[in-house]
């Protein structure tokens, strides 16, 4: 500012806060008068900050810019984490678990009170229902025994199609059990009574446990190896299968006490005081369950991670430490359960329980995937593997909102259902963009993976063999670039919508991707220029992959390249890497057609003209024969005598043939005039002459 006005100009300058401070008036001195900038309200002026100014004033310090901003922010950061702020939670939580403490006798008149709403009648029904309905299913499950054996015999031929069979003999054995309690819990009388909603609460805990014992027992079959989906053994299958009820049943226990007092019109502060009592005994059943059978778990959670999988390493980290996350899972839901009891927030156990269920029907489908796509056709590209892909990624975004509504709502009760309603909305759409652009992608890259399946190059070497189409080769040869720019398009448009949808403000993203874009091209000029060159050659089709170039430096086959740089194998092995910026020309030596020169040194008493009639004929044969029909354009023939020398006639031949291994046709081509020639008294000079 200092330099225009010198210079006479009356330029004004806008800018930002960052032009609030001392510094810029020392630079600018009277010059900066008059300079427009954007700033919040000057803080210094307002009353408030009064005292504090002085203080600052007191030891020369000048709280300019965001001085007073950041010291009032901490304050409300310590404020928070003071009496006003967490110290206060605390101690009402203290205060509220001292108070339902005292509350305990309530709980135990309640359940005093039990016995007399009940008959003894009704007490046996209630057992009936788990008696009746588990011997049910296992008598159904004895008459269906056989069956199953033959269908686990059997199963090495078609796992999946065993798998349904022997999951449709499960669930006939799971209806018998349904039937059979429904038919207990039909005698308790009254369908409107408080002893028979009691009875349906009871037989639908039946029937979830058995449900997912049902599903555990699909996926590890302890005595069916052949037939499990879970890559573990049977030793694991038998250990995880208990684990797995165990964590079903222990919540589900707290579920249905919960809702038994509900029915049977306990007091609140019974209900209450019951969850601080059940609840820790539960997450710790749930904690010592993890800890119990963590390496049973570990080897579950490693057999899903393949030898070529990208991000194996990191995989087989987290399988290795799932455990810590079970834990700290477990033991959060029972302190947030207690806590919600005592500050009668709710329980939020059904919130915790629906997370529990998504994670683990999560867990078995990624297994059956796994297991799914493993016995697919292994050639890529398949339509089976795009499907599952795209499936897996719809089902994963399905849990994940799943999983987010249940925390918000349900478990930490941050939001009611209404106040969260806008936010899953956003959630969805977002989920169906995602999906929508990966949905894209795997089609795009499918299409272009199946027509360069269907459209091979050649086999380098062999003679005969018929051109690949032009596209396709073509194709195969910009294809990591379109595979890169097509990912890159859909991964940064897809975000883009995604992060519209919920709610954030993409703008200065944009912006700020252009800035960026604009520093990097600046600040990696020779980058840049390399992408920008290998455009031009791409476009320009001056190579293919399998073709033979020479790029002034190096020579080689194109054996592929990536955005910035070539790949050339040489003809002794050697490969080169070489930026597209530093090809100054290319000659490629592998298109359209290429003729082959070369000499031969004869006999001064040669017949020259009989040696040419003899060429003709060899180089009309040669046309007219199967493997070489394809390869050669025009016949071999003599050009004439070119030189005498060292007591010899030097004579040239010459061939056109398509590129690629033209030097297979000149031997074949010299090998029958040596065959031919001694036969008309044609002899070649000893030595013969050098090739030309």
């Amino acid at each position: 500012m200092r330099q225009l006005r010198e210079q006479g100009m009356k330029t004004i300058l806008v800018g930002g806060d960052a032009l609030v401070t001392d510094e810029y008036w020392q630079i600018t001195g009277d010059a900066g008068a008059g300079t427009l900038m954007t700033f919040s309200p000057d803080p210094r002026k307002s009353a408030a900050a009064a005292e504090v100014v002085k203080r600052f004033q007191a030891k020369n310090i000048n709280p300019e810019g965001y001085t007073l901003y950041t010291y009032a922010a901490i304050q409300a950061w310590a404020q928070a984490a003071t009496n006003e702020g967490l110290g206060a939670f605390l101690r009402s939580v203290t205060e509220r678990f001292d108070t339902t403490l005292h509350r305990l006798p309530e709980l135990a008149v309640y359940v005093s009170g039990l016995p007399g709403k009940f008959d003894l009648r009704t007490l046996l029904l209630f057992v009936g229902i788990f008696v009746v309905g588990l011997t049910v299913e296992w008598l159904a499950r004895q008459l269906l025994i056989r069956v199953r054996h033959s269908i686990h015999q059997k199963g090495s031929k078609s796992p999946l199609r065993s798998l349904a069979q022997v999951m449709l003999l499960d669930g006939l054995a799971l209806v018998a059990m349904w039937a059979a309690a429904r038919i207990m819990v039909a005698q308790i009388g009254d369908p409107s009574s408080m002893q028979t909603r009691l009875g349906h609460q009871l037989l639908i805990a039946l029937m979830y446990w058995r449900g997912f014992n049902f599903i555990f027992r699909t996926w590890l079959r302890p005595n069916s190896p052949g037939g499990r989906v879970a890559p573990v053994d049977d030793g694991q299958a038998r250990r995880l299968l208990r684990a797995m009820n165990l964590v079903i049943v222990l919540p589900l226990i707290g579920r249905t006490i919960l809702q038994a007092m509900l029915i049977t019109d306990a007091p609140p502060a019974a209900i209450l005081v019951s969850a601080v009592v059940y609840v820790p005994i539960i997450s710790a059943g749930l904690v010592w369950a993890v800890w119990h059978w963590r390496s049973d778990m570990t080897a579950w959670f490693a057999g899903l991670v393949r030898e070529n999988d990208l991000f194996r390493a990191g995989k087989l980290a987290l399988a290795e430490n799932w455990w810590i996350g079970g834990l700290a899972f477990y033991a959060g839901a029972g302190c947030l359960a207690v806590i919600a009891a005592i500050t009668e927030q709710g329980l939020g156990n059904q919130g915790f329980a629906a997370i529990e269920s998504m994670l683990i029907l999560l867990l078995l489908f990624e297994t059956l995937l796994d297991r799914v796509t493993r016995h697919l056709p292994m050639e890529l590209p398949t339509v089976g593997e795009v499907v599952a892909s795209c499936v897996a990624l719809a089902v994963r975004l399905w849990v994940a909102v799943t999983v987010a509504r249940a925390l918000m709502v349900g478990a930490s009760g941050a939001m009611t259902a209404a106040e969260w309603a806008p936010h899953d909305q956003a959630a969805k759409v977002a989920s169906l963009s995602a999906l929508a652009f990966f949905v894209g992608w795997r089609i795009v890259k499918y299409r272009m993976d199946r027509y360069i399946a269907d459209n091979p190059l050649p086999v380098a070497g062999v003679i005969g063999d018929d051109d690949a189409p032009l596209a396709a080769t073509r194709l195969r040869t910009i294809m990591p670039v379109l595979k890169v720019t097509f990912g890159i398009a859909f991964l940064v448009l897809g975000g883009l919508v995604v992060l519209s949808q919920l709610g954030v403000n993409i703008t200065p993203l944009i912006a700020g991707f252009s800035v960026l874009g604009l520093a990097v091209s600046f600040g990696s000029q020779s980058l840049v220029r390399d992408i920008v060159s290998g455009m031009f050659f791409l476009a320009e089709d001056s190579f293919r992959v399998g073709e033979y170039i020479d790029g002034t430096k190096v020579k080689g086959v194109v054996e592929g390249f990536s955005v910035r740089s070539i790949r050339l194998r040489h003809q002794n092995g050697q490969l080169h890497i070489v930026p597209f910026g530093q090809l100054t020309h290319i000659t490629n030596f592998s298109r359209d057609w290429t003729t082959v020169k070369f000499n031969l040194a004869f006999a001064l008493d040669t017949d020259v003209e009989l040696l040419r009639k003899t060429v003709k004929k060899i180089g009309q044969d040669m046309m007219n024969e199967p493997q070489f029909q394809k390869e050669l354009l025009q016949p071999l023939k003599m050009q004439g005598l070119v030189d005498i020398k060292d007591a010899a006639l030097v004579v040239r031949f010459k061939f056109t043939a398509k590129p690629g291994n033209p030097s297979a046709i000149q031997n074949a081509a010299v090998t029958r005039l040596l065959k031919a020639l001694p036969e008309l008294g044609i002899s070649l000079s000893n030595p013969p002459a050098p090739t030309r």
